[in-house]
This record gives structure tokens, sequence and C-alpha cells, in this order.
């Protein structure tokens, strides 16, 4: 049979069949990216396609990962087999970054002894910035070429490429954090963008503050971002005292003699009495000076000199005022300040038996007072067993003479002598003879 146009059956059924055919392909190679079809259909309603309709194909061409030129699959080849998995990606990902470029690795590559070549420090900057590329591509091609291209803005790498850096890292101690490993390789590898070795700038044999160095870390820190606590991971690594240009402590002593100290501490101090005596022995170093010239001597509770480089680091450059009662608490040192401040904790061990033995009924405000007010004998090198009451003893003359001394004339609180009174049944009264 035939239709109105002359076809036979067989005919239209052979057409249909070829339509369908077509419409499939036509999904099917846009689907994949193989190009839009030549059929033209478009989609018969939003959100649906018909069977024969062909999807348009992003403009945006599918990123290869595998290079294609001979050459650039020899340069994967050759790569180290200690490169990280990572690293190598990036670098494929590269090659074929050039070759949609229509440019080539042998027309970048460094020549012999070059570390930073202009060509191709463009063209990677080039391909992370306006292409897409991870930011990692600069250091996986530094780390698998030895080279130190930078970033538009002088980011710096990881790790270091010049041999005698790399013998740096590999002698640090190994007690050493990973923040601290990490901050002294991100200076090496400034170094190396500035074109300087450590060599050059390696403390002499018992130099504690080489000035070249210390010039060169200020710098990488205040004018090209390295992080500040690269100075205090170098001080700790290298047994150096370098400073800030401002002066700030650091956080770790590098002298022995006062890691040695640190290491004597109680363990039952706590991290910040710790942070404190360690921040001012730092001070010491920047000062040129030691502990041991300080220290006081068996029985000694207020050496002189120790109480004015204290109270000079508190007042002049910027110390914790808890700094002095951290000292006086570890060392059992009775040290004041120039206005003649009452301590919190008393020193003395018979004082810290008194504070002891406190009815646990006691109030932590009125534990307070009496703990400043054995503080204020220390600082008067009177001991509470001198003006202890006797048993049955209610109203001891010389300690409420003492007690009223201390509030009248050295600034302790009025509620000091409330606060004896309960803890030890007393009637102590005031100069104008009341009792509270």
């Amino acid at each position: 049979e035939r239709d109105d146009q002359g076809f036979s059956f067989e005919q239209m059924t052979a057409a249909a069949s070829a339509s369908r055919r077509q419409g499939h392909e036509s999904l099917h190679s846009t689907t994949v990216g193989a190009g839009p079809s030549r059929t033209g259909a478009t989609a018969t309603a939003p959100g649906r396609y018909s069977p024969y309709t062909a999807i348009r194909q992003s403009p945006v061409p599918t990123r290869r990962t595998t290079p294609l030129l001979a050459e650039h699959q020899a340069v994967m080849a050759q790569l180290p087999t200690t490169l990280f998995r990572d690293h190598r990606s990036r670098i494929s990902r590269f090659l074929c970054h050039l070759e949609q470029q229509s440019l080539s690795w042998s027309a970048l590559a460094p020549v012999a002894g070059e570390v930073r070549p202009a060509a191709l420090e463009a063209a990677v900057n080039t391909a992370i910035t306006q292409h897409g590329l991870h930011k990692g591509t600069r250091a996986a091609i530094n780390h698998a070429f030895n080279l130190a291209l930078q970033g538009p803005f002088g980011v710096v790498r990881l790790i270091p490429v010049s041999p005698e850096h790399q013998a740096v890292m590999a002698q640090l101690p190994t007690t050493l954090s990973r923040q601290q490993r990490s901050s002294i390789s991100r200076f090496l590898c400034h170094l190396e963008q500035q074109s300087r070795s450590w060599s050059a700038l390696a403390p002499a044999a018992g130099e504690v503050r080489p000035a070249a160095l210390e010039a060169a870390l200020n710098t990488a820190i205040t004018q090209h971002g390295l992080q500040p606590n690269a100075r205090a991971a170098i001080n700790h690594a290298f047994d150096v005292a370098l400073q800030g240009p401002s002066g700030r402590v650091y956080l770790i002593p590098a002298w022995s003699e006062h890691q040695a100290v640190m290491a004597q501490l109680p363990t039952t101090l706590s991290s910040q009495q710790r942070s404190t005596i360690s921040r001012f022995l730092c001070h010491l170093e920047q000062q040129g000076r030691s502990w041991s010239a300080l220290a006081p001597a068996a029985g000694e509770v207020r050496p002189a000199a120790l109480e004015a480089a204290v109270n000079t680091a508190i007042t002049q450059h910027g110390l914790e005022t808890n700094t002095r009662a951290a000292i006086n608490h570890v060392f059992n040192l009775v040290l004041l300040a120039p206005s003649g401040r009452v301590r919190l904790i008393p020193a003395w061990p018979e004082h810290q038996a008194v504070m002891a033995q406190l009815p646990t009924t006691l109030s932590r405000q009125q534990r307070n007072k009496i703990s400043r007010f054995l503080c204020h004998l220390e600082q008067q090198d009177l001991r509470w067993p001198a003006l202890a009451p006797a048993a049955g003893e209610v109203r001891p003359a010389a300690l409420e003479a003492a007690v009223n001394t201390a509030i009248t004339q050295h600034g302790l609180h009025p509620g000091t002598r409330a606060a004896i009174n309960h803890a030890f049944n007393m009637v102590l009264r005031g100069p104008s003879g009341r009792q509270v």
C-alpha cells in the first residue's frame, strides 16, 4: 500500500527507523562531548527532551589529564619515583595545559643551574591565575625540578631545593615540632627566592644573636609575609636569641642553661606559670644576661639583682605583672615590686602550711585575704609563728599590731582582720578599738 504521497509502508518504516537511530546517535555524541548534532533539533518542552533532540555542548573543552605529545610523556616518565601522586598529577595537568596553549616544556625548561626561569615562571603563574590550575602546581614543579619559581605575590614555597638547605633541614633536632620545622623550611625557601643561603647568615660558634640572620629574618616576617613564629622556631632549633624589630619577647629560651632551668621546674606548676618564667628567661637572653648571674644564694629570699631585673622586665619591657609571683612561687622567694605590692601566694613553707590548715568552711575571699597577709609578712621578713596566738589567747598584741599596720600603711584590705578573727577564733581590733 502507498500513502497519499506515493510512499510504500516499507519505505515509511525504514525512514522512521533511520530517524530514531540518528536521534540516538546525536544524543549520545553530545553527552560525551563529541560535538553538537547535525540535526539542529531543539527541546520539545522545557525540562524535557525528545528522543531525537540534540543537547548543545558547552563551549568549554574537557580538560585532559594525560599529555599527548611524546616530549611531555617523556618528561612524565623521567619524574623522580619518590614524587607524591598529587605532585605527579599536577605536573601532568600543567603539561596538558601547555599542549592546549600550543606550548612545549622544552621551550620553557630551565638551563643547567637555573632555578628561576622567567618564561616557565610566567607560564605557571598564568596557568594558575587565569586557567584554573591548582595552586600546588608551582610547588610540585619546584620540588620535581629543583626550581625556585615564585608566585605573582612572592608566595613562599614549602620545600627548599638547595642541597645545602636540605641538609640543614635533615640536621634539625628530632624534638622539634612539625610546625617549627615547617617555619624553618619556609624561611630557607625564602632565602632561595632572594638568592641567599643559610651558610652566609648562620651564627658562628657561641654566637647567639647574629646581626645578618636577625635582619634577614625580620625582613622576611615584616615585608614578605612569613609567620612571626619563624623567629621562635629558629631560636629554639639553633640556640640563638634573635629579636624582632620591636624587641618583642619570644616564648622558648635558646640557651642551654635556661633550658635546664625550665626542665627542673616543678611538675605541679601550671602551664601559665611555666610560660611566664620561660618568657622571663627569654628576656634575659635578649639582654645578654643569664639566670645564674641573678639566681639567689642558698637561703636568700630577696636577691636584689634578680628583683631589679624582674621589675625592669615588667615595667619597661612589657612582661606580665604575674612574672614576679610565678618566680616567687617556684623559687621560694619574696621579690617585691617597686610599689611594695603584696603578692598573692606565700612562698615560705611554714606559711603554705598555715594556708593548708585553714578551715574548709572559709570562703574563697577570706582565704585570699589571709594569703595576702602572709605574703605581706614575708615581705616584712616576719613569720606567722612569731605572731600566732598562744593556746586560748584571743587578742595577741603583736599580731593585732601587725594586722593594723598592714591595713593602714601597706594597703591590705580592711576585711583582713575579720578573716583572721574568723579563721583563728580571735577578737583582733582596729586602731580605734573597734571590734570587727
